[in-house]
């Protein structure tokens, strides 16, 4: 009994193969074969059905109108002959209601394009906004809209003026309703001048003055040469530390290592640093806007060592060279200078 279910079931499992064969065999002949007949003109408003391409000869595509469409001439059914199709295009004309206007602030639900007779739309105001006229809900009768949709108006207030300098605003988004706070702060390295942290929105109107800051941390401190500072960046608040310390190749000649924020002002004055092993400073760079490189070198530059240097994509060779070696302390050949594609420069 086992061993004649086990030869039932392979059977089946070899008609199956046979008939999913049968049929991709089919499909690609189908769609690799040449179509007779050319795709069927689809008029607005009508879908085509029961046929695809490649249309052969005797083969029947039907149409039909969509909603909210009605036939008014043309063919339902026509057959690919010889090459063209019989009958005529199927035209369909619209029935449904057209595009309600749009009104600012009012929100529909319940109907979508195209309108159909006997639909609803419905109607209702958002957030910060009042009903003033129309109708909440309006009805697709033969073509025409029943009603007069929902008219708004906003009773919010308006957009509050920019942030000054140095503050952020957040917890508030448009639309503005009444009663809706928006709160400002100061960001970093800066501390309260003048009005209010929360301003409130009332009867349409802002109470309170934003929040004014100041900076009251240090500028950038001064660039220096053959130092560098690796944990020192913006905001400068008051107490923070600049530490510096000599790039490779270079020794101390005077200066602070570690320099503070202190009121406003920098105490002390950064490292400087001058080479004291041979070789070279960075590479130069004729124009820095369209050139890639230096490559195939880094910082300590020895004696010997050569960097290369290339025009960006879109850029191309004006002057210079793009390799140059550390000899002596100095990089031979001049720097390479890149100009867009296309563009002349002029030296005055």
């Amino acid at each position: 009994m086992l061993r004649l279910r086990v030869q039932l079931t392979l059977v089946l499992i070899a008609a199956l193969v046979w008939q999913s064969e049968a049929w991709w065999s089919r499909r690609s002949t189908r769609r690799t074969s040449t179509s007779v007949c050319p795709n069927p003109p689809t008029g607005f408003g009508a879908m085509q059905t029961g046929c695809g391409w490649p249309y052969e000869e005797g083969e029947t595509c039907e149409f039909v109108c969509r909603d909210g469409y009605r036939r008014t001439s043309g063919d339902t059914s026509r057959n690919c002959n010889g090459g063209t199709w019989t009958g005529e295009t199927l035209v369909c004309e619209y029935t449904g209601c057209g595009r309600l206007p749009y009104s600012p602030g009012a929100w529909r639900t319940g109907c979508y394009w195209p309108y159909t007779d006997g639909e609803n739309c419905t109607f209702y105001c958002g957030e910060g906004y009042i009903e003033v006229s129309g109708n909440y809900t309006v009805t697709c009768q033969d073509g025409t809209w029943s009603g007069t949709p929902l008219t708004c108006e906003y009773t919010g207030c308006e957009v509050p003026e920019e942030p000054s300098s140095g503050v952020r605003r957040k917890d508030c988004w448009w639309p503005f309703a009444n009663g809706e706070n928006c709160t400002y702060f100061c960001v970093r390295g800066h501390s309260e001048v003048s009005g209010d942290s929360t301003v409130t929105c009332r009867d349409g109107a802002w109470s309170g003055t934003p929040l004014t800051c100041e900076y009251t941390g240090c500028e950038r401190p001064p660039l220096t040469s053959g130092s560098w500072s690796p944990v020192c960046w913006w905001p400068y608040e008051n107490g923070k530390e600049c530490t510096y310390t000599c790039r490779d190749g270079h020794s101390p000649v005077s200066g602070n290592s570690t320099i503070t924020c202190v009121d406003g002002a920098w105490s002390g004055i950064p490292l400087e640093c001058i080479r004291t092993a041979p070789g070279c400073n960075p590479p130069p760079v004729g124009r820095r806007y369209g050139t890639w490189g230096p490559r195939r070198c880094r910082s300590p530059y020895e004696e010997g060592e050569t960097c290369t240097l290339s025009c960006l994509r879109g850029y191309q060779q004006e002057s210079g060279d793009t390799s140059t070696t550390c000899t002596g302390g100095q990089w031979t050949g001049e720097p390479l200078v890149c100009t867009r594609r296309g563009r002349q420069t002029t030296d005055g």
